[in-house]
């Protein structure tokens, strides 16, 4: 079947990992060193070393992340101990104590409804319907509390402006910790732009009549592929980035880049609309099966084009290399020289 993927490629994601980081650490680790590379020797490089310390925005990246180890319903105690190298730091008694208090704080402000996540862990993505071109909040999927307006709240923060509700940043480190993880998130297009669909697999806009939230797949965490969820595809990266092996690579390709001029507040709301648009290309050919109803709501199988692998190899060395050099962007913008 010609929609399907070559079994070669097929066997190779079944045998990775499944990760719950969107980019994986290492996605979000090469975002936070291209940052630092192109901060080198600014006055926002100095910034960030007077505020992280020892710590470096390549090695901060993952720690939105990692505070998803701790569970509130067992008195916001830590569960992950050993379970990610990457959060293996922040694992002390004063470190543990720091994830927990944040989650405390960014627990249930946002008044969850009963089947969403807890608030901290809708900082880190929207789900806008792909029959849009642009982000705006008020659309299904987005709240004022996504990853767009977490990015604009930890920016405030580091201007030293009172920060919106909900959101509650305890100081310039966390945020400045905080904003490296989620100008991650906000380029990886699944994080922003999701396909919605009816029963059948038929593709529907949210935004027209009455809402099924039934039809929302989840920033593809709802679509099945025989290598596991799509969104899960998507946030893995190919072998040839892990570890840091193409940060020198990335950071030439981030200071090539042409960055747009805008007011600091709407940066963010242009770097979604940059996901949605990529967000619209990795879904084109993608064929849908019926729903299947399952205890979380429904999912679908789908069947990806061929030469998939080839598309989303390039889609994601370009968004690494665009968050990276955006992070850097907004860092110079609030400590211009």
């Amino acid at each position: 079947m010609k929609k399907l993927l070559i079994s070669a490629f097929m066997l190779a994601l079944a045998s990775l990992p499944q990760l719950s980081f969107a980019w994986g650490a290492d996605g979000h680790q090469t975002v936070g060193a291209i940052a630092e590379n192109l901060l080198a020797g600014s006055k926002a490089g100095a910034q960030v070393k007077a505020l992280l310390g020892d710590n470096t925005l390549e090695k901060v990246a993952v720690w939105g992340d990692c505070v998803k180890g701790i569970a509130p319903e067992k008195d916001f105690a830590y569960t992950s101990t050993g379970r990610y190298p990457e959060c293996a730091s922040f694992e002390t008694a004063a470190g543990i104590a720091a994830m927990a208090d944040y989650v405390k704080r960014n627990n249930t402000n946002c008044n969850p409804a009963f089947d969403e996540e807890n608030c901290h862990k809708q900082y880190h993505y929207a789900d806008v319907a792909l029959q849009h071109d642009h982000y705006k909040t008020g659309y299904v999927g987005t709240s004022d509390h996504d990853v767009v307006n977490a990015i604009r709240a930890a920016v405030l923060v580091l201007q030293g402006k009172p920060q919106p509700k909900p959101f509650n940043f305890k100081d310039k480190q966390e945020a400045l910790t905080l904003l490296t993880h989620y100008v991650g998130d906000l380029h990886q297009p699944l994080h922003v732009g999701s396909i919605f669909l009816n029963a059948d697999g038929k593709i529907v806009n949210p935004d027209e009549g009455q809402y099924d939230r039934g039809s929302n797949t989840v920033g593809g965490n709802a679509l099945q592929c025989p290598c596991g969820n799509l969104h899960s595809l998507w946030d893995d990266l190919p072998q040839q980035f892990k570890r840091g092996r193409m940060n020198d690579a990335l950071t030439k390709k981030a200071k090539s880049l042409t960055l747009t001029n805008a007011a600091i507040e709407e940066l963010p709301v242009l770097w979604a609309n940059d996901a949605i648009r990529d967000a619209k290309q990795l879904f084109a050919g993608t064929q849908f099966s019926k729903s299947t109803p399952n205890q979380r709501g429904n999912s679908w199988s789908i069947a990806l084009p061929l030469e998939y692998e080839k598309t989303m190899l390039n889609m994601k060395e370009d968004a690494l290399a665009r968050a990276g050099a955006h992070l850097a962007q907004l860092l110079k913008t609030i400590w211009p020289e």
